[in-house]
């Protein structure tokens, strides 16, 4: 151990005003030191158009409009959709000069140029634009200034030339006012309606008080004068804010009246411009006013105002002095538009900022902060990476450093502190500052010493006042004799490996915890027993310690250990011996844990690379804060933490100066952000939206983009697809792309999750992909009709198959039978040819043997010499010539059957008196029938009948039909011969009392093969072919035969001739 007295007055010196200091204000006040905003640029790189922003909206959908100098802008937080004036497109805004902007009812945003006054549909991306020409917009001028719309509802539109109020029946304009008669200037900078619904209308000559009528009520002129009013704020506390070039900040009371006017000055306190352009309380009240030379805060109570300004040097300063105009969105965001972007701060904030100012003398000396302790005289000691420590008194601060004190080395890796001691962990040893009386003294120790290394990683003092001093190559105890234990051997019988020391703690039960850093995992050690465990990570357990990197350990009010890894928080059940982690997957935005306090409720905070976590332990939720919050930055550095446990402040350190709070204070915003859909692709396709559309079967890929009204750009999305899954997904995009979806209906369901834990409500998208038309319900409609028919049909043709295998058997069977009936017909055909042929060969061959018989005869008698008489030679003549010309008659039948058949036959026709020819006909037989002993009766209806007919061929019929009566008929019969005129026909009947015909027979009748056979018919005479030729004769005159009889009555052969059959 070495004391070092070296610039020991000058250290005694700084330790004493600060002792004096700090007894004064014990309280953690910082008033003297300035608090800082961070602040997030947005500028023509990130996307806008141009970079002097002259206004700022959000409209009801949520997204940001701005307004500059060269077109206007729809910012939705991710990014730009610009509007610009296109000669040639009529679907593009009046002018580029955008000056303001207002929505009305419907949703339209009124946007005013320098040329002209645009409305814009958002809902169909529409635009109209109004002129001054009267069937254009009837504007009184087309350089429009302002634009105001009414708690009732009225576009007023102030242009250079006058007021004009829009006519929606119409889609016109009407002036109300002109520049003549009450507005004594053509320059309108602003207006605005109060809370009494009155209009403020600013000017570059003063300011001017119109009520809801638009009558004069006031000219400012005596109290605010000609100076230009460039803008007014009615905060709703009773107060009109009436923003001026050149005659600084104008307060009205809108009760009495009563002005004041705040002007800068040589205090402080004083507001930093008299030009200013605008105001705005932010969602604490406070009041916030834009000038030429930054922004500033108003503080109601005591009246003064704190400006901030932009820093050249700093990371997250304003973006330009020169502010023009500032706008609070819906989650109290504060917009603030300058010459050369816009800056967005969260002032709702209870996290102050120290940091570094050059220019400052009472700020920090550096930004990176190692290592945070507050002593019992409630000095605050920071610890910085390059610039030694900051002494802190609530007033002040002092720095102490190697140039004018013993401090071993700048680079400060941790500090902790004992009653009177301070102790500073550095890279290059430990130095031990002792507080006596007046007398301050610095000792150092090194390896010289008995360090193991040189580089401090971590201290930690036990309850028993012993120093616990962890480096990078082992462990070692400072005694309260200061005297150094080398403990390492500790570490070796545990033969553990890992000798960088992480992180030291006892716990409210005396055990003591090591966190190694570099892989070797958590020990617990009891100094009692001698007893040691050693957590590591196992893999597949749960239960195990998440990671074996330990940077900082702490205990819960309820005695569990904490420990923080570079993977996430890690709770030790002491009782349970089990841990229970949390990681990004629980919450955390960031897994690296670099510093752990408990606040008095036993909630954890906790400092990462991603901001500050509160883990509220009885809802088991995470709160997060980040750099929008007020932090120093999202990035903290390890050991920099400390809770008071006086007043319950906590300290954290970052790589940008610390955050100081009250965790009673920190109240998150409740507000719960929208979710809004801004644009959708179906198949790379730009939709306007999808909501309740049927797409296509094959419109399958869906990219969905959305956005939501909280500009911290904190917010974590959340999404769940119904019809494709029932999980929640997070996604940290601001769309969705689904690919190769199948057909069905689907429910989106998009919700937004704020940094500080709270959920704002879905925004649900309905949508169907309709099936393939081979798929639909329809098709399946289709098919099961289909299927259902074919089963019909195929039912149908299977009972039709049975019918008509059922009706083929029948037919088979009915065909059979008639097949057997045939058979037995072409037998009994057979047989009638047969006997057919049999009776005509009788029928030739009796004529024959007749001839041959006689002729034998003769020639016997002639051989004999046997003298033939006359009258025997004339018998047998007689007889041979009877035969012969029955044998010429059968060959003249056959041949003319044969013609008949061939059509060859040819009638020679003539009007033949029909009557007498049957009539002589018949009388020729007369004496041939009654020789038969058959009476024959002849009788007509008509004397006299001409029909055109063959004479020949008739007879012949006739002979036929009474010849073959006379065959059939017996001796005493009756053979009657009649003629009827039938007009155009005559009826010819010849009928017997023969044998008849059956009726089977009768269809048979004239076939000469299926005749009546009769067994005395070879006797009888006759070849059968008479009737058929009758048949045949009568069929080439145009006539009927046919044949009506009985069996045993008789028989009666009807011919019907036509009159002429030409």
């Amino acid at each position: 151990m070495r004391i070092i007295k070296k610039n020991k007055k000058i250290l005694t010196i700084i330790l004493t005003m600060i002792c004096i200091l700090s007894c004064m204000n014990i309280s953690t006040s910082y008033a003297n030191i300035v608090e800082n905003f961070n602040f997030k640029n947005i500028t023509i790189e990130d996307g806008l158009s141009q970079s002097t922003v002259k206004t700022i909206y959000q409209d009801s959908k949520g997204y940001i409009w701005i307004g500059t100098d060269d077109g206007l802008n729809r910012y939705n937080g991710y990014e730009f959709k610009h509007y610009n004036h296109d000669e040639y497109n009529k679907n593009s805004i009046a002018n580029d000069y955008i000056c303001d902007i207002a929505e009305d009812k419907n949703g339209y945003i009124w946007v005013s140029t320098t040329n002209g006054l645009s409305r814009i549909d958002t809902d169909k991306d529409e635009i109209k634009n109004y002129y001054s020409e009267k069937d254009n917009g009837n504007l009184l001028d087309s350089n429009i200034w302002r634009i105001l719309y009414t708690r009732e509802g009225k576009l007023i539109v102030f242009c250079i030339n006058g007021v004009n109020l829009y006519d929606e029946e119409k889609d016109t304009f009407n002036s109300i006012m002109s520049k003549e008669n009450q507005l004594q200037s053509q320059y309108i900078y602003s207006v605005k309606e109060d809370s009494n619904g009155h209009i403020w209308v600013g000017t570059n000559k003063g300011l001017i008080e119109l009520d809801k009528y638009l009558n004069l009520v006031k000219h400012y002129k005596d109290t605010i004068g000609n100076f230009a009013v460039y803008n007014v704020y009615d905060d709703s506390k009773g107060s009109l804010w009436v923003c001026t070039l050149g005659n600084g900040l104008f307060r009205i009371n809108l009760n009495d009246k009563t002005i004041k006017n705040y002007k800068n000055s040589t205090s402080e306190f004083s507001i930093s411009s008299d030009n200013i352009r605008d105001a705005i309380n932010d969602s604490n009240g406070k009041l916030w006013i834009a000038t030429d030379k930054g922004i500033c805060a108003f503080d109601y109570e005591t009246e003064k105002f704190k400006s901030y300004s932009k820093k050249a040097y700093e990371r997250n300063t304003l973006i330009d002095n020169s502010v023009i105009c500032l706008f609070k969105d819906k989650s109290g965001l504060i917009w603030i538009g300058t010459s050369k972007g816009i800056s967005t701060f969260n002032p709702n904030t209870n996290f102050l900022h120290f940091k570094s100012d050059p220019y400052d003398y009472n700020s920090l000396s550096g930004d990176s902060i190692y290592g945070i302790h507050k002593d019992d005289d409630n000095l605050l000691w920071m610890g910085t990476s390059e610039q030694g420590v900051n002494i802190m008194d609530g007033q002040e601060i002092k720095y102490l450093n190697t140039e004018n004190s013993n401090l071993i080395s700048n680079t400060i890796y941790d500090i902790t502190g004992y009653k009177d001691k301070v102790f500073i962990g550095t890279n290059n040893g430990l130095s031990v500052l002792v507080k006596d009386s007046e007398n301050y003294t610095i000792t150092n120790y090194t390896t010289k010493e008995g360090l193991p290394s040189n580089i401090i990683t971590c201290l930690f003092v036990d309850s028993k006042g012993c120093l616990f001093i962890g480096t990078n190559n082992g462990l070692v105890v400072l005694d309260s004799n200061n005297k150094l234990i080398d403990i390492t051997y500790i570490l070796d019988d545990m033969e553990v490996t890992d000798k960088f020391i992480g992180s030291i703690y006892e716990d409210s039960k005396g055990n003591y915890y090591i966190g190694c850093f570099l892989g070797g995992g958590l020990i617990k050690f009891n100094p009692n027993t001698k007893e040691y465990k050693i957590y590591k990570n196992i893999k597949n357990n749960e239960m195990s310690i998440s990671n074996d990197c330990i940077i900082f350990i702490n205990e819960d009010l309820n005695g569990n250990v904490l420990v923080g890894t570079g993977y996430g928080l890690n709770i030790l059940d002491v009782k349970k011996d089990t841990f229970k982690r949390y990681t990004e997957k629980d919450g955390l935005t960031n897994n690296t844990i670099y510093g752990i306090l408990v606040d008095d409720n036993n909630n954890i905070w906790m400092s990462t690379n991603g901001g500050i976590f509160k883990l509220c332990t009885k809802e088991n939720t995470f709160e997060n804060f980040t750099i929008i919050d007020g932090l120093q930055s999202n990035e903290f550095n390890g050991r920099a933490c400390f809770k008071d446990s006086n007043n319950g402040y906590m300290y954290f350190g970052g790589i940008n100066g610390f955050n100081v709070f009250n965790p009673d204070n920190i109240e998150v915003s409740k507000f719960k952000p929208k979710v809004i859909l801004d644009s959708v692709e179906v198949n790379g396709v730009n939709k306007k939206d999808i909501s309740n559309t049927k797409l296509k079967y094959n419109e399958k890929n869906i990219k969905i983009s959305f956005f939501t009204d909280d500009y911290t750009k904190t917010t974590k999305y959340y999404y769940k697809l119904d019809g494709l899954s029932n999980d929640w997904n997070e996604t940290k995009n601001n769309s969705i792309e689904f690919a190769n979806l199948s057909e069905g209906d689907y429910t989106l369901r998009i919700k937004a999750k704020t940094q500080h834990g709270v959920v704002g409500e879905e925004s649900i998208v309905k949508f169907t992909i309709k099936p393939h038309f081979l798929k639909s319900k329809l098709a399946m409609c289709l098919y099961l009709l289909l299927i259902v028919v074919w089963l019909i049909r195929n039912q149908y043709r299977v009972d039709k198959l049975d019918r008509l295998v059922n009706e083929k058997t029948v037919d088979l069977r009915y065909q059979m039978d008639k097949n057997k009936e045939l058979f037995k017909k072409v037998l009994t055909l057979e047989q009638n040819k047969n006997n057919y042929f049999i009776n005509l060969s009788h029928e030739l061959r009796t004529p024959l043997n007749v001839l041959t018989s006689i002729n034998q005869l003769i020639k016997n008698l002639c051989q004999k010499e046997v003298f033939i008489t006359p009258e025997k030679l004339s018998y047998y003549m007689d007889i041979m010539d009877r035969n012969t010309s029955r044998l010429l008659n059968l060959i003249n039948n056959l041949i003319d059957n044969s013609k008949i058949e061939n059509n060859s036959y040819v009638l020679t026709k003539k009007d033949e008196d029909i009557v007498y020819l049957v009539e002589e006909t018949v009388l020729d037989m007369k004496d041939y029938i009654e020789e038969k002993g058959i009476e024959l009766i002849f009788d007509t209806d008509v004397e006299e009948k001409t029909v055109r007919c063959d004479k020949t061929e008739i007879e012949r019929c006739i002979i036929n039909l009474v010849g073959n009566a006379v065959k059939f008929t017996s001796e005493g019969g009756l053979i009657e011969v009649t003629i009827k005129d039938l007009d155009d026909k005559v009826k010819i009947s010849v009928k017997d009392s023969g044998i008849g015909i059956s009726e089977e027979n009768k269809r048979l009748i004239f076939d000469r093969f299926n005749q009546v056979v009769d067994k005395s018919a070879e006797l009888k005479g006759g070849s059968g072919l008479g009737l058929t030729i009758s048949k045949q004769l009568i069929t080439l005159h145009g006539g009927d035969i046919y044949v009506e009889s009985e069996v045993g009555v008789g028989s009666e052969f009807i011919i019907i001739l036509p009159v002429n059959n030409d």
